[in-house]
């Protein structure tokens, strides 16, 4: 079986940032390694390297432009046996194709670009099969789906962890330890508590409460920071503290030490891997109750849900800084993770409804 993707979401190679993005790389990862699989193919428009093509991992990776992308699908749609679709600047169009087309429905909203909207890609595309990864985004394709009278049918693999990028950094781990980004090793010699934003702090990802948290710390002179890839924002204040982008490789160090996580996303999230990444790695996730966050908080203690205002974060911050310190219930909800999320489980069930659909088609044709 050859299995390729097409996506053009920010960072896929080489830093995987978004949770969407990491998602693609990690299956690709691990598609690679399956006995099952032939080949796996990558194709981006967002791969910033000097080759054009290489191959990491196992896994074939193709730059493309704004030039080609379309000449490069229909291509790629004539080779392979499944095509994987995650886009999200233009609505997939019609192309006669050997592939069966899976769309990657990883956010819910119809909106405008900018908004980083993909289920009205899934509403307008050319596919087989649609993909969400949770019940909640199936419920959601389903009530837009007559817009167009979609018949496509929308199947639900739920994310995976991986338990080699995400695992818990012990303090006592000198090796570990060593590969700690300097940034990290000067915030906690410094802060008494240390809170992770890993989203960009714009509106949509609940920027605008993150200074609002910081201030209150300050007035109350709380040794507490925040820290992220706040870029060039110069209106939070100076106990936010500017991580840069993070490669996928040194999350789990800003997972593991920090005390907790903070999900603010005001836009209804498919999934929300950072919830299951962060709670892996032993810290828990203070999360407004945005899609399928509610349903995430129902199979995990990890996640506290918060109210729309100041007095709701700082109270449910408080309640999650004694969670991180309860070792037996944190390692509980690791467990817990990784039963239900476990890549390999996950990765089978790819596999096995690829396979399926495949039969499928060549009983068709007999």
């Amino acid at each position: 079986m050859k299995i390729s993707f097409f996506d053009d979401e920010p960072e896929i190679y080489p830093l995987q940032y978004g949770g969407k993005a990491r998602t693609i790389v990690n299956l690709a990862t691990e598609f690679a390694k399956h006995n099952d699989v032939e080949e796996v193919r990558i194709l981006s428009r967002s791969i910033n390297s000097n080759k054009k093509e290489f191959t990491k991992d196992g896994v074939k990776y193709v730059s493309i432009d704004d030039e080609n992308t379309i000449e490069m699908i229909a291509k790629e749609c004539q080779t392979t046996d499944i095509i994987n679709i995650h886009c999200c600047s233009f609505t997939f169009p019609i192309i006669k194709s050997k592939a069966k087309k899976f769309y990657f429905l990883h956010d819910v909203l119809i909106a405008t670009a900018e908004k980083g909207s993909h289920l009205d890609k899934s509403l307008g595309g050319d596919f087989d099969y649609i993909i969400a990864p949770s019940e909640f985004a199936k419920s959601k394709y389903d009530e837009k789906k007559e817009l167009l009278n979609r018949n496509v049918n929308c199947l639900v693999v739920p994310r995976h962890i991986d338990q080699y990028l995400f695992k818990r950094i012990s303090p006592t781990d000198d090796t570990a330890i060593n590969h700690m980004p300097t940034l990290l090793k000067k915030i906690i010699k410094k802060y008494d508590n240390i809170i992770f934003f890993p989203n960009r702090p714009i509106i949509e990802k609940g920027g605008e409460y993150i200074s609002l948290f910081a201030k209150k710390m300050k007035e109350e002179n709380k040794n507490i920071c925040i820290i992220g890839p706040f870029g060039n924002e110069c209106n939070l204040p100076d106990n936010c503290i500017n991580t840069g982008w993070i490669e996928s490789e040194k999350l789990k160090y800003f997972y593991s030490f920090s005390d907790v996580t903070f999900n603010f996303s005001i836009l209804p999230e498919s999934f929300s891997q950072v919830c299951i990444e962060s709670i892996y790695c032993g810290t828990p996730v203070v999360a407004f109750n945005s899609g399928n966050i509610k349903n995430l908080s129902k199979v995990t203690k990890g996640i506290m849900i918060w109210q729309k205002n100041l007095e709701s974060i700082v109270k449910t911050t408080k309640k999650a800084l004694l969670l991180k310190k309860n070792i037996t219930i944190m390692n509980e909800e690791i467990n817990n993770i990784s039963n239900i999320f476990n890549k390999e489980k996950i990765v089978n069930e790819y596999i096995n409804l690829y396979k399926k659909v495949l039969e499928e088609k060549q009983n068709e044709q007999e």
